[in-house]
């Protein structure tokens, strides 16, 4: 093991200290920073000005909680790591405020340790290219995470023209690069199961993840692995057209998953997914924000066995089963489930115990609410809706997993009630799909924003505009002509 890590410390070490270096960061629409530089540090440089504008607190939060930590560096990964504590001081020099006292590379080393148990889970997919109309490998990458957690993940775009490296992707504040993204090469997506504690973390995490996210092919990316630093399962996908598990599970009809925290998720996507032969990039997103409801179809077999005649259930039997925002069928199933009571209400199928009697008493009284107590043309959005803390409003939301009903789709989205709604605030954090073409097609939606600042503009515009319709924004990943016609600021600074 030494000497792999030597070996491939000697292979990362092609950068060296350079001079003065002008970085552009330029933010589209939606405030994501797409980071433009010569070199990879001058690229981390900019990454930490940027995540210090958007996420100081959660930043300084991040680094100064992880303590320090003195373990050696490649001579690469030290200076993109110093570069990118620069950039942070750089901001900071320039916004003074309380604890806003300088990071160090060793903060950012400790921290390193700590960011993948940021990921809670993943729903990760990889379709490959018998699977996928175009032929291309097309990555569903798709960490959960908390909404309101200082860890929650940052999107970022980096751009080092002198060493041909383009990446994309996220990371908790206080990491310099993407650790689930993608390059022109290859999409990785992390498990972020079984990260109890920092201590089976290695200490070169960094490196590995550095060497994973950066590399060529599929070979580069199995010799970044056998460092063995960062436990979890990974999937990886190629722009030759192979994708990979890190576990050794081989693709299921050619298309990879991640084994979600919720099983009756996975299977409903595995449903899915079976269901089309071939699937064009388009169609992914559909699959990434599902809202089909698993096994909701043998209770509209039991309804129209007990009560066919019954508008309500007519209703319910000819409902599509998907648990959209916009649904009135969905909100009148959830009514008709919580009515029956628990633990009815939380089965998954109809129990042979339960009687038409009590079927009947659930539909009366779902439909009761329906008509007298809930707003007129009330639907699933109107009681399930997504907000971060300290947003002026909550937005609806189609799908997730709601426990004592027994509702639970592909799309992860967890809830807790706040008075009279559900309020989702956590599971999906930041999709991303990808097609890995030539060039690459992409999208993403970080929620709920790109910063913390309410201010901003950027603080849950993602989750009203794009989560909340279960849609994505364009990556413009490598299309600086495009981007710059969606534009909301530019600036550029000189790294010395």
């Amino acid at each position: 093991m030494r000497l792999l890590l030597l070996c491939l410390f000697a292979g990362l070490g092609g950068l060296t200290a350079s001079g003065a270096e002008t970085i552009e960061i330029l933010r589209d629409n939606f405030g994501t920073p797409h980071i433009f530089a010569h070199t990879s540090a001058g690229a981390a440089y900019g990454a930490g000005y940027a995540q210090a504008q958007d996420r100081k607190d959660a930043l300084l939060r991040n680094l100064q909680g992880a303590g320090t930590d003195t373990t050696p560096l490649s001579s690469r990964m030290r200076i993109i790591v110093e570069a990118f504590c620069s950039g942070i001081n750089r901001y900071l020099s320039e916004n003074p405020g309380p604890n806003a006292t300088p990071v160090t590379p060793g903060m950012v080393t400790a921290f390193s340790r700590r960011a993948f148990m940021t990921i809670r889970g993943s729903n990760d997919i990889l379709i490959g290219p018998a699977r996928s109309s175009s032929g291309n490998v097309i990555a569903i990458l798709d960490p959960l995470g908390e909404w309101n957690d200082d860890g929650r993940p940052y999107e970022m775009r980096l751009f080092a023209s002198d060493e041909q490296i383009s990446l994309s992707g996220v990371a908790p504040p206080g990491v310099p690069f993407p650790l689930v993204g993608y390059s022109s090469s290859v999409a990785i997506g992390w498990s972020g199961s079984g990260l109890g504690n920092t201590e089976i973390v290695g200490p070169h995490a960094l490196e590995q993840a550095w060497g994973m996210i950066t590399a060529r092919n599929l070979a580069d990316v199995k010799a970044a692995l056998r460092m063995g630093q960062i436990p979890g399962t990974a999937l990886i996908g190629t722009a030759r057209g192979e994708i990979y598990d890190s576990s050794g599970k081989a693709p299921d009809e050619g298309i990879l998953m991640q084994r979600r925290n919720v099983a009756q998720s996975e299977e409903g996507a595995r449903q899915l997914l079976a269901g089309q032969n071939t699937w064009p990039f388009g169609r992914a997103m559909d699959v990434a924000f599902s809202t089909y409801i698993y096994k909701a179809e043998t209770w509209q077999a039991r309804l129209v066995k007990v009560a066919p005649e019954l508008p309500f259930v007519r209703m319910l039997t000819g409902w599509s089963r998907r648990g959209d925002a916009t649904s009135t069928e969905a909100l009148a199933f959830y009514l008709f489930k919580m009515a029956l009571g628990q633990p009815e209400s939380a089965a998954l199928e109809p129990p042979d115990s339960l009687s038409n009697n009590r079927i009947r008493a659930a539909l009366r009284k779902a439909q009761d609410q329906v008509e007298t107590v809930l707003p007129y043309r009330a639907d699933y959005g109107t009681l399930f809706r997504v907000a971060r803390n300290g947003a002026l409003q909550s937005n609806p939301v189609g799908g997730g997993t709601v426990t004592e009903a027994g509702m639970i789709t592909p799309r992860a989205i967890t809830f807790h009630r706040a008075g009279a709604v559900m309020i989702g605030s956590g599971g999906q954090s930041a999709t991303q799909i990808v097609e890995l073409s030539n060039p690459v097609h992409a999208v993403s939606v970080l929620a709920p924003g790109e910063s913390d600042l309410p201010e901003s503009g950027h603080f849950d515009d993602q989750a009203r505009l794009l989560f909340s319709n279960g849609t994505a924004k364009p990556a413009y990943f490598a299309d600086r002509k495009e981007l710059e016609k969606h534009l909301s600021s530019k600036k550029e600074i000189t790294k010395d």
